[in-house]
């Protein structure tokens, strides 16, 4: 299988638009402003080419919200750029289960 960044060429970063849930509070215990500052510092570490600390700061974001395909993809995203493909592919694969309609998640070029 192949991969490709659906931001190829960039290493900007996508701001999510679903949080947690109504009251605030998100399933993990993490406020709104909380999940809020992980995603932002995520997309900084991103913009700053250091996938690494975006990595482990998407997968911070990712335990207050589980079910984020905007997070899994633009993890997805990281992950490629250091050639770690698997885990790129994972992701993507796991951010289309959630939201097969997301237009920047990785996708999975031709197999063979």
């Amino acid at each position: 299988a192949t991969l490709e960044p659906a931001t190829r060429g960039r290493s900007r970063c996508f701001q999510p638009v679903r949080c947690v849930s109504g009251d605030g509070r998100g399933s993990y215990g993490v406020s709104k402003a909380e999940f809020m500052e992980k995603v932002q510092q995520s997309n900084e570490a991103c913009q700053r080419g250091d996938f690494q600390e975006a990595i482990h700061l998407y997968t911070n974001a990712l335990q207050a919200d589980p079910q984020n395909c905007i997070l899994y993809s633009n993890r997805s995203a990281a992950l490629f750029k250091l050639g770690q493909h698997q885990a790129a592919l994972d992701d993507a694969v796991k951010a289309c289960g959630l939201n097969p309609k997301w237009p920047k998640v990785v996708y999975v070029g031709t197999i063979g």
